[in-house]
């Protein structure tokens, strides 16, 4: 396949790393295995263009291929910083005229994607889409309610049929045993009224 047939993503990433290790090879020339020199290497958006499992991938493939390169990267991916177990994470955010650094970011190792995307790295409120936040927050402000009147009860109806069943777990497969279990619960809370 020629470079030219592949995507963006994998053109930009290939360019980046034949340059950087044609550049080993021409600064360690007597070296035996000149990718495995030390050296630093700035990239920035590493995650650009990059389908995910790439970006799942790529942090372990680039510290394989260069072990002794100290790689630091920018990235807007939750994949990016979640594949990057043992790396320095730092957050950079506008404030103002100015740019704050946050070294102490939270410890996210083992978390899921919409964790780290709802976690101060990111700052998104739901991994959700953003037509549910007002549907959401209307349906828990209802619930928080000691004593709900008619009117409230009918817009909870309302609330919950706008919202829905809306997915909970890790995987399709979570997903269907949820609404199995949803189910089961339906039809034991209908047995049980009628039993009474």
């Amino acid at each position: 396949m020629r470079i030219s047939d592949l995507s963006l993503g994998y053109r930009a990433l290939v360019a980046w790393i034949v340059d950087f290790a044609y550049r080993m090879f021409e600064r360690y020339p007597e070296s035996e295995n000149p990718l495995a020199e030390p050296a630093i290497v700035l990239v920035d958006e590493i995650d650009l263009h990059l389908h995910p499992k790439w970006q799942r991938s790529l942090i372990s493939y680039l510290t394989e291929r260069f072990p002794n390169t100290q790689f630091i990267v920018t990235a807007h991916s939750p994949l990016i910083v979640q594949a990057a177990t043992d790396a320095n994470i730092v957050l950079l955010r506008r404030e103002g005229d100015h740019v704050v650094i946050d070294n102490d970011v939270e410890a996210i190792r083992g978390w899921r994607i919409d964790q780290v995307l709802t976690s101060d790295l990111f700052g998104l409120e739901t991994a959700r889409p953003p037509e549910y936040d007002e549907l959401l927050a209307e349906r828990t402000k209802l619930l928080g309610k000691a004593k709900l009147t008619k009117k409230d009860q009918a817009r909870l109806k309302k609330l919950e049929a706008d919202i829905g069943d809306l997915p909970a777990g890790e995987s399709l497969a979570d997903i269907e045993a949820m609404d199995v279990i949803r189910r089961a619960a339906e039809v034991l809370k209908r047995e049980g009224t009628n039993g009474r």
